[in-house]
């Protein structure tokens, strides 16, 4: 099975492309789609997935879920990307699955409240991958928990 993990973000959406091989993972590619507060970077986003769909064609998408902080601006920004992410997966014909953040740091680090960092290290340690940034270790995460949870529903 083949998963594109997204982390959105306002200014930096994380992804990554992970696949299964019986008890192996194998991150693809990974890395970060670049975008400032105007409403025309939505598209490069769009257009960023679009091309890694039509490159690696996964099965399925993985998202982490919104979270809720103190700053509404920034939670209708992220809801706008969601919305991309959204639209890109209907387009393509690839079902979404949610996870909260909480369940993306239990799955690669065994604690749901891990700091970034820890993410970051876990990432590269179970996965071995050097990641640029946080956004694009949290896509990576975020697909490698898919990929657990599907292992635990399926077999």
């Amino acid at each position: 099975m083949k998963v594109l993990g997204i982390d959105p973000g306002n200014y930096s959406t994380g992804y990554s492309i992970v696949r299964s091989e019986g008890s192996r993972f194998i991150v693809e590619a990974s890395g970060s789609i670049k975008s400032r507060k105007r409403p025309e970077n939505l598209g490069k986003i769009f257009n960023g997935l679009q091309e890694i769909i039509q490159t690696y064609l996964p099965e399925e998408i993985a998202l982490e879920s919104a979270f809720y902080g103190k700053n509404p601006q920034s939670l209708l920004r992220l809801g706008e990307v969601r919305g991309v992410v959204l639209l890109v997966s209907t387009l393509n014909n690839i079902p979404v699955y949610e996870y909260t953040p909480q369940k993306v740091k239990n799955a690669i680090t065994g604690y749901g409240w891990s700091k970034k960092e820890e993410v970051s290290f876990m990432v590269e340690r179970l996965l071995g991958v050097k990641t640029q940034n946080h956004d694009e270790a949290d896509a990576v995460a975020v697909a490698f928990c898919h990929l657990l949870s599907r292992r635990v529903k399926i077999g």
